[in-house]
């Protein structure tokens, strides 16, 4: 990764960065506006990025207010030659995107051109490591920013209910991987998803007016894999300490064919404690004698994500993996949870139909 940012590589709408400070202008303080109009309003941002990760900032420039980002003026922008331009490790061009709220209150920044279209100053944002430029859909990211959405009375609005009962209220809809996307077709988006196990795709109209707000200076976000983006306005799990938890899980899985073409998936089921019965799903890469890969355990009160680093051997028929693996983000009950190194060991027939595995550690919930 560092290597490809220090040849300025160009990551033209890049999910993360996209994700992480879509709207970072909703930030209320002194001298905050009231901006309004906003529903269905295109814009688009070209966020620069200085320095490596841990001492990376990320700074955002948003259309948003000063012109409606013209398509002839966006489609002439090379993020590699604007890198360059800007003396910058990275450029990312996110955009085109359409708002769905109706208003946002926004302390108005600093203002200047880019190739004759005025752009504001929205956000300057640590970028600590590099996983931070990467974006897997359906999984949370934290946005530090404080900021409330609002939806009128009789808006449509577009969420998703994760697993537990959490839900994510579309705020920006996004035309980098489907440029035809347009606002009438959110009704039907969910035929399109492919959305997790549990997961499940909702359209309805307000009755009342709507406010989704960041909670302490923090927002909760999503992105599905058109890189539309979600915030969450409900958490089913109330806000409490966490508690540690033994963990011991024993599975069986088989390979299917994969979604994403050149990944190996897996799925089955597991059982035991603290969780009881649940399903998993495994997805990653074989590379240099080891599997990386992530994976989503579901279970009636909520589901967990993580990722996995998994060295194998093969012997005959078999192949064995003895690794690690790490809680990263839960939903419903499990919103929050966090682990250390789990000890993963596994088994399975080199055609991936017999696969026994086993999960220990200690996970925080």
């Amino acid at each position: 990764m560092q290597g490809a940012l220090v040849q300025h590589r160009a990551l033209t709408g890049a999910a993360v960065l996209g994700a992480g400070v879509l709207s970072a202008a909703a930030a209320p303080a002194a001298g905050a506006a009231s901006l309004s109009g906003l529903h269905d309003a295109r814009y688009c941002e070209i966020i620069e990025l200085h320095g490596l990760p841990p001492g990376a900032s990320a700074t955002v420039w948003n259309t948003i207010g000063l012109n409606r980002c013209p398509a002839a003026w966006w489609k002439a922008f090379d993020a590699r030659s604007l890198a360059t331009e800007l003396g910058a490790t990275l450029v990312v061009l996110n955009g085109p995107r359409h708002f769905l709220m109706d208003s946002v209150t926004a302390r108005p920044g600093r203002v200047r051109s880019f190739h004759g279209q005025r752009l504001r100053r929205v956000a300057t944002i640590p970028i600590r490591t590099s996983a931070e430029l990467q974006q897997t859909p359906y999984t949370d990211r934290v946005v530090a920013r404080e900021n409330v959405w609002r939806w009128r009375r009789g808006r449509l609005v577009y969420e998703l209910v994760a697993p537990g009962g959490d839900v994510y209220v579309m705020q920006a809809y996004s035309q980098i991987r489907d440029p035809h996307l347009r606002i009438g077709q959110l009704r039907r988006l969910g035929r399109r998803l492919e959305l997790p196990p549990g997961w499940r795709y909702r359209v309805r109209r307000l009755t009342r007016p709507l406010a989704v707000r960041a909670r302490g200076g923090k927002a909760t976000i999503v992105q599905d894999e058109l890189q539309n983006t979600y915030q969450l306005a409900h958490a089913a799990r109330p806000a409490g300490p966490r508690r540690r938890h033994e963990l011991s899980l024993t599975g069986r899985t088989k390979s299917v064919t994969p979604a994403t073409p050149g990944t190996i998936e897996d799925h089955g089921k597991v059982t035991g404690r603290p969780f009881g019965d649940g399903s998993i799903t495994l997805v990653g890469r074989f590379a240099n004698g080891r599997f990386d890969g992530s994976f989503r355990l579901l279970f009636p009160r909520g589901s967990i994500a993580g990722t996995a680093a998994l060295p194998f051997t093969i012997s005959g028929n078999m192949i064995s993996f003895d690794g690690t693996a790490r809680f990263a983000a839960g939903t419903g009950a499990y919103r929050g949870i966090t682990s250390g190194s789990l000890k993963v060991r596994d088994t399975n027939t080199l055609d991936g139909q017999s696969g026994r595995l086993s999960v220990a550690g200690v996970a925080r919930y």
